[in-house]
């Protein structure tokens, strides 16, 4: 338990080492920056699975955050831009805001493998939040300003934040590593580090005041992404009892190690293309890789956006035996209850820079417009047959020409709306809880134009703004909900609390003889609710390709599982 007295710094020890942090929230809660859960992973450890760190005996400052991972920044300048226009701001707020953004400090280094933990103190076996933090599996970090927040662990629990290594040092696979591995497979140190560091949480969360035993995993974007990635994951199997997936999603969707899958080639191909540019030399050898400056590596990596494509999360067989949209069609993730959602306008940050058939497609570097032709050609690669294809354009008008809006739309439900009607429909199916959620709060200001915009609810949940933002004066109602059920679920398995109104779980078929459907709560100022899910014809067709896919990802799987073997 952590030790706190009147005057002095929290303390505990972990089984690396006594540590010491501070306090927040006038002391109410001990902070704990920066701790490490694996070994740095520099040197000859880059590029391998997560090491122990080494222990000390002298109490450990444990005061700032550990540097985030190296970041590739790509359409960083874009994503913002469209983020300060769209919230509707005055010219004086939207300059300030954009140069506060912008000049954000952000140390980056290898030695990123830290994470944060948040507890009251005087506390015992306390549920425990682990947040994975998003930003498509190539950018962000624990300390990002919106998740610097004491709300969850005020309502009493241990709140944990983690950086894990991301693009080409987190994901990067090469013949080389295969080969040094026992299991004859490469890459998904990401995934490995988010693993390591939910085993430093079995081994030390009970020295925070947490319960081992309950266990919540949550995180938006690349990290509800994670969420799914760690159900599917044997290795991950029993260090997580609930499993929250806020806009699950990245970019590397269907990425397979050694097959190509889609527009993907087979991320060992990309990862010894990397080399050879790296090196200079067609040998393209780990050991001249590992000998590299880290900042030479990392330059070269946002410099050459075609290979950091397959610096993603990739199905090896071992460590991700299969994209977990094929583990929920076949019932192989974790059985534990899942909360999960998007929100209504998830493409209006991005929809215009992503290629209109989806993120598993390259987009034009210049920008240019893809013909309706290629664009027809590109969507018939994607779906089963041509017929699919007529459905799909006439689910989403104007798609066939790249319309702005309708590639927002189809945006929102190929990147993140299918995900979570797909892996809801077969997790229910399969008889494990489920509750589900549409995020539709507008931003304040009457200008906006950007809807319920990507990784907006996360600042409902840890009840955070922008800096120079105003809040709609409702907003505080609906973030005192939203915090209220996360802590519920995170708590009971129910994200349920007094004076809220019952949110059931969902069941993907009818509920009596009038036709009532599947339910899910729907986040909104100045009041949520629950409501039936409505019929989707668009997300009902990209179920379809999903199960296309699933065929082909596990015949895939099988020939490489074989080749490990």
């Amino acid at each position: 338990m952590v030790t706190l007295r009147s005057r002095s710094a929290p303390t505990t020890t972990t089984t690396s080492g006594p540590i010491r942090g501070t306090t927040s929230s006038h002391g109410r809660i001990a902070l704990f920056r920066g701790i490490p859960y694996a070994a740095p992973p520099v040197g000859d450890l880059r590029w391998r699975p997560p090491q122990p760190v080494e222990a000390w005996t002298t109490t450990r400052a444990c005061t700032k955050f550990g540097p985030a991972a190296h970041q590739r920044a790509a359409g960083f300048e874009h994503f913002f831009d469209a983020l300060v226009l769209g919230l509707g701001l005055g010219a004086a707020r939207r300059k300030a805001l954009g140069t506060a953004i912008k000049l954000a400090p952000n140390k980056q280094s290898e030695d990123c493998l830290t994470l944060n933990v948040r507890a009251p103190r005087h506390a015992s076996g306390l549920p425990v939040m682990v947040w994975i933090h998003g930003g498509d599996h190539t950018d962000g970090s624990s300390s990002e300003p919106m998740y610097q927040s004491d709300v969850l662990p005020e309502r009493g629990c241990v709140l944990v934040t983690i950086n894990y290594r991301l693009g080409m040092f987190g994901f990067l696979a090469h013949p080389e590593l295969s080969a040094e591995s026992p299991d004859g497979v490469s890459g998904n140190y990401g995934l490995l580090d988010q693993i390591a560091a939910l085993e430093w949480v079995r081994e030390n969360v009970e020295a925070f005041g947490g319960d081992p035993g309950n266990v919540t995993i949550f995180g938006e974007s690349a990290g509800g992404e994670a969420v799914l990635n760690l159900m599917t994951a044997p290795a991950a199997r029993g260090l997580f009892h609930r499993a929250i997936a806020q806009s699950p999603s990245d970019s590397g969707r269907w990425l397979h190690l050694n097959a190509p899958m889609l527009d993907f080639a087979p991320a060992v191909d990309t990862g010894m293309q990397f080399a050879q540019l790296a090196t200079g030399d067609p040998a393209g050898s780990i050991d001249a890789l590992r000998a590299m400056d880290a900042s030479e590596l990392s330059t070269l990596y946002t410099e050459n956006p075609h290979l950091g494509r397959s610096f993603y999360p990739a199905v090896d067989g071992v460590v991700l035996p299969t994209t977990p949209m094929t583990a929920f069609s076949r019932g192989a993730q974790a059985p534990v209850p899942l909360m999960i959602g998007y929100n209504a306008d998830e493409g209006s940050l991005f929809g215009d820079v992503m290629h209109p058939a989806g993120a598993e497609f390259e987009a034009p570097i210049d920008g240019s417009r893809i013909s309706p032709v290629e664009l027809r050609a590109t969507f018939e690669r994607s779906y089963p047959t041509p017929e699919h294809v007529d459905r799909l354009f006439a689910a989403y008008p104007g798609l066939e020409t790249s319309d702005p809006r309708a590639c927002e739309v189809h945006c929102c439900d190929h990147m993140f709306g299918v995900h979570v009607d797909h892996a809801s429909r077969c997790h229910a199916a399969q008889g494990h809880p489920v509750y589900r959620y549409h995020f539709r709060a507008l931003p304040a200001s009457a200008k906006q134009t950007l809807g319920a915009f990507h990784a907006a609810e996360v600042l409902y949940v840890f009840d955070t703004k922008f800096p120079l933002v105003p809040a709609a004066p409702d907003s505080h109602l609906l973030a005192r909900d939203m915090g209220d059920r996360w802590f519920a679920f995170a708590a009971t398995g129910v994200p349920d609390s007094p004076g809220r109104v019952a949110w059931p779980a969902y069941d993907p078929t009818p509920q009596s003889n009038d036709g009532d459907g599947p339910r899910r709560m729907i986040f909104d100022r100045p009041e949520s609710d629950v409501q039936d899910c409505p019929a989707e014809s668009g997300l009902d067709l990209m179920r379809e390709r999903i199960a296309w896919l699933d065929e082909q990802s596990l015949a895939a799987t099988h020939g490489l599982t074989a080749a490990a073997q």
